[in-house]
């Protein structure tokens, strides 16, 4: 299942509407009104343009450098002077929007933060009454999820350091698979995020039951709970 995150989806509907904003005021002003279906035309092919792709905090955004739609307008009116005076202020909106998807696109970083902290459980397991686990190692024994002390832990189980190159090196310690003292052999599956978030990954579990490793695009986290989530498979 694929989960969209609510404050992007928002900042998304912000950014339209400032821009159609922008368009329907300037349109107003003009005696002589272009037809709104090419209005809307001109302001799409504006927005086209050469960019460079950045990371910043977790938020993927496409910075504009070179506005090629404005340019193709201005190839496509060469001829027409009278007309594309009319409809230049669309294209350069056009461009313009590219700069307030970043600008809503970086408000939503503290408002994600507030309400998705990376640094709690809940943002990632909300929900865990069809949650199950996998075991995707032979180190691991057969058990079986305990789902209602789970639930019980989600709000007190503290983030603590994540220590890849120590895990790793625990893994490459003995070149036989079969032999190698996994420490996170299982998979928790079918658990449901906190809504909204739009959080999408894997979420591991400790030998011990006691630790959960969320891996998500963004990066690790990894979570210590008092209490063993396994119990032994009911045969």
């Amino acid at each position: 299942m694929v989960y969209s995150n609510v404050v992007t989806i928002i900042a998304t509907i912000v950014a339209w509407l400032i821009i159609g904003g922008l368009v329907l005021i300037k349109h107003k002003k003009l005696q002589d009104k272009p037809k709104l279906w090419k209005v809307i035309l001109i302001v799409i092919v504006g927005m086209f343009s050469f960019t460079i792709n950045l990371n910043f905090q977790g938020v993927s955004m496409r910075i504009p450098i070179l506005p090629l739609g404005v340019l193709l307008l201005m190839f496509a009116f060469r001829n027409k002077g009278e007309s594309w005076q009319k409809y230049r202020i669309y294209a350069w909106i056009g461009f313009l929007g590219q700069f307030i998807f970043i600008l809503t696109s970086l408000l939503t970083i503290p408002v994600n933060s507030v309400l998705y902290p990376e640094e709690e459980l809940s943002t990632y397991i909300a929900n865990t009454h069809n949650a199950n686990i996998i075991q995707t190692h032979p180190s691991g024994e057969e058990y079986s999820l305990n789902k209602e002390i789970l639930s019980k832990q989600i709000k007190s189980m503290k983030q603590e350091s994540v220590y890849s190159e120590q895990w790793y090196q625990e893994l490459t310690v003995n070149p036989d698979s079969t032999k190698v003292n996994e420490r996170f052999p299982y998979v928790v599956i079918d658990t449901l995020p906190k809504w909204g978030s739009g959080f999408e990954g894997l979420i591991y579990l400790e030998k011990d039951g006691k630790g959960l490793l969320v891996s998500t695009a963004a990066g690790q986290y990894y979570f210590r709970g008092e209490v063993s989530v396994l119990m032994e498979e009911q045969r």
